[in-house]
C-alpha cells in the first residue's frame, strides 16, 4: 500500500485575522522548505508579509451572487 505523505507545502503563519482581511508571514525557512518539497519558485509566496483580503471575488462582481430562493 501506499504511504500518504503528511507533510504539507505552502508553510506559512498567520499574524492577524479579523475574519474579513487575513496577514500572513512566510519565513525564509519555510520557502526554502518549500522549494526542497519540489515546487516551483512561481508556485510559493516569497519571504515576507501578506495582507490579504478574503472575500473579494463577490464584493467585485456582485451580479453573481445567489438569488434567494422563494417558497
Amino acid at each position: 500500500m501506499k504511504e500518504e505523505n503528511t507533510e504539507r507545502p505552502f508553510v506559512f503563519s498567520v499574524i492577524e485575522d479579523d475574519g474579513e482581511n487575513v496577514i500572513i508571514e512566510v519565513s525564509e525557512e519555510n520557502y526554502q522548505r518549500d522549494l526542497a518539497a519540489g515546487l516551483d519558485d512561481d508556485e510559493i509566496l516569497r519571504p515576507g508579509r501578506y495582507k490579504l483580503k478574503r472575500g473579494g471575488f463577490l464584493a467585485r462582481h456582485p451580479e453573481l451572487k445567489p438569488r434567494k430562493k422563494s417558497a
